[in-house]
């Protein structure tokens, strides 16, 4: 019996941890659910309450979560709908009213004949009348605008009746492809070269009776159109503006360096704050104008930094080109010595490589300084030194020995060491007596009399008092 009371009691703890768990995971639901609804996501508020209902089914706070989001999503989608409705309501109103719209009425107003169907007579016609009844022109009559649109609406109806013959009929839906007719639109727009500061309005007045334009269905679909090539038009300004504006200040740049260059006592060494004044006061006087085209100091100044590293990088270039000519001579005159000439000079050794490593640099220098070659006498003695201990390793590397090690690679005699240790010993012991004796200085001063202290003491209590 005590075996199987201890499954069970544990199967019971596990299951009140696990209700504790829920509860708490629909407390944070319940939290977050409501942070969302004051924020106006009652979807996710919804969906919030409905997962922590499932987790924790009597909870009054989630539910009272739920009868407060669900009505307001249900009266924000009725009124959605109502006014889709509406909206549908007016488009068929529109329809309607381009329907009914009897091509006698629309001869009456164009005044063609009812059976005309030459596009360019119409055109024509619609233009005349356009003009005519256009409210700009009518200002003082208030039935100009009606007017004018019952003319654009005759004129419709009679393009409904034309022949098609491969132009897109902007009112039949079936053959209708938005995208490509609004994309043509557009880039009829930028074959026109129509500009961002141009309106609508303006560039509709003269491009209105072209293909491209027809060809879109509704003037809202243009206008929408227009302004999305506006924006595109002006960031496309924008980065013209902005290549124009390198390419100036490349120029600009370019001609404040050739003021610099002209100038032979600006070089690598000179800095902007002694070279400024004075080339200001140059530039001043002469009434030369190409210190001011770069109008920030910032600006002058960088340009001056990467001039003064351009000569910097060309002198050192210079001069690693005259170190590697003298070089190279002075390994020609090495060549022209010869190598037995110089293995003569080594101690005897088991190979080649050996004899290399031994040949001594003081009497190849005393070989080669009687010569008085310019090649020899172009270079120091360290470089000479040098020069030849780089000759001499290529050839023991040549056949396949290893050099001899660098002075600054040999170790160190211990001694050496030493001495280091006893001079830090010294400098020390050195330190401690000049402490000590400044200490004694301190301590020799002569002591007040008691007749200082005591004008000293009374001077203190009065100033107390």
């Amino acid at each position: 019996a005590g075996a199987d009371a201890a499954p069970n009691a544990s199967a019971s703890a596990m299951a009140h941890m696990e209700s504790i768990y829920k509860r708490q995971q629909a407390e944070d639901l319940c939290q977050r659910g409501e942070l969302l609804a004051a924020q106006g996501h009652l979807p996710e508020a919804l969906e919030c309450a409905a997962s922590g209902l499932a987790l924790h089914p009597t909870s009054k706070e989630l539910a009272a979560l739920r009868d407060d989001v669900a009505p307001r999503i249900q009266r924000i989608e009725d009124e959605l709908e109502r006014m889709a409705q509406k909206a549908m309501k007016r488009r068929r109103l529109k329809d309607k009213k381009k329907e009914d719209m009897k091509l006698a009425d629309a001869s009456l107003l164009l005044g063609v004949a009812m059976d005309c169907r030459d596009p360019e007579a119409l055109k024509k016609a619609y233009k005349k009348q356009s003009l005519k009844h256009h409210p700009d022109r009518n200002r003082g009559d208030p039935n100009a605008t009606e007017r004018f649109q019952r003319i654009h609406d005759a004129y419709e109806s009679f393009q409904l009746a034309l022949p098609t013959d491969g132009m897109v009929d902007p009112t039949d839906k079936s053959k209708y492809d938005a995208p490509a007719a609004i994309a043509a639109f557009k880039d009829y727009l930028k074959e026109c070269d129509v500009g961002s500061w141009e309106n609508f309005n303006d560039v509709y007045r003269r491009v209105q009776f072209d293909e491209p334009v027809v060809n879109v269905r509704t003037q809202g679909e243009r206008k929408q159109a227009f302004a999305e090539y506006l924006q595109s038009r002006l960031k496309e300004e924008r980065d013209w503006q902005k290549e124009e504006d390198k390419v100036e200040f490349k120029r600009r740049r370019g001609v404040f360096l050739e003021l610099l260059a002209e100038h032979e006592w600006i070089d690598a060494a000179a800095t902007w704050a002694t070279v400024r004044p004075r080339l200001q006061e140059h530039c001043r006087a002469h009434k030369d104008a190409r210190w001011g085209l770069l109008e920030d100091p910032d600006d002058r100044e960088r340009a001056f930094t990467d001039f003064a590293k351009e000569l910097r990088e060309a002198a050192a270039a210079a001069k690693a080109a005259r170190t590697k000519k003298r070089s190279d001579g002075f390994r020609a005159l090495l060549d022209e010595v010869g190598s037995e000439a110089l293995l003569a000079l080594a101690p005897e050794a088991p190979d080649e490589a050996g004899r290399w490593a031994g040949v001594p640099w003081k009497k190849v220098d005393e070989v080669l300084r009687p010569k008085g070659d310019d090649r020899y006498k172009v270079l120091g003695t360290d470089s000479r030194k040098r020069e030849f201990e780089a000759y001499r390793d290529e050839k023991i590397v040549a056949l396949g020995g290893t050099p001899p090690p660098k002075d600054d690679e040999r170790k160190k005699s211990p001694r050496s060491d030493k001495d280091r240790s006893d001079r830090s010993r010294r400098d020390d012991r050195s330190r401690d007596r000049s402490r000590r004796s400044r200490s004694k200085d301190r301590s020799r001063k002569s002591p007040r009399s008691d007749k200082d202290r005591g004008d000293r003491s009374r001077r203190s209590r009065s100033r107390d008092r």
